[in-house]
């Protein structure tokens, strides 16, 4: 996919979604933490918990383009956007375009693990405790952090649909805000700059 060549300035619209995107991965933290310490959870979600007729997972704008950024900068996912649009474009025959949760398989699931579970993993997904059947504590903040962003970015009528309608959304997108470097980079390059800053 050919990605847009940006100037050095950046308006403050990129600069806001950029962000988010830093916010959102650091939402992410303290649930990976809360999956590793918990010995009822597994770290990463069982595989048949991503498939129909258990998956149901709904994903914000938000998410949908630290995903799509994942795609187009992420070296071990490169080369995979046009599987992953093949399996979203099976997905959506079955499914409606609305708000509703419906049972799809995942199209982010390859060979039994997530293509994007350290890089852009949607936060319902990471707080869901299949164990319990529900969402843990420290999930549910990190999905209203995730609903504040999206509404400071996208006003209140922020949109939140199954993955795949959500993702082809931004997938496709080779020009406008699913160009660039997703949150964990984002995040890691801002920790980078502030340590170098600490050392002068």
């Amino acid at each position: 996919m050919a990605k847009k060549k940006r100037g050095k300035r950046q308006s403050k619209g990129d600069e806001a979604l950029e962000e988010a995107l830093i916010s959102l991965d650091r939402s992410r933290g303290p649930l990976f933490l809360e999956n590793r310490d918990d010995p009822k959870r597994n770290e990463t979600r069982p595989a048949h918990c991503c498939e129909r007729p258990v998956n149901k997972m709904r994903i914000s704008e938000l998410e949908a383009i630290d995903i799509a950024r994942a795609f187009h900068e992420k070296p071990h996912l490169n080369g995979k956007a046009d599987e992953v649009l093949e399996r979203l474009g099976q997905a959506i025959h079955f499914l409606r375009d609305n708000r509703r949760p419906q049972a799809f398989d995942c199209p982010l699931l390859e060979d039994g693990q997530c293509m994007v579970h350290k890089v852009a993993k949607p936060i319902e997904c990471l707080a869901y405790e299949t164990v319990e059947d529900k969402i843990s504590r420290e999930g549910k903040r990190s999905i209203e952090r995730r609903d504040q962003l999206n509404e400071s970015l996208f006003g209140s009528e922020w949109d939140y649909r199954v993955i795949p309608f959500m993702l082809i959304r931004y997938l496709l997108d080779e020009e406008g805000a699913a160009i660039g470097s997703c949150g964990s980079t984002l995040r890691k390059s801002l920790q980078r700059n502030d340590r170098s800053a600490q050392e002068r």
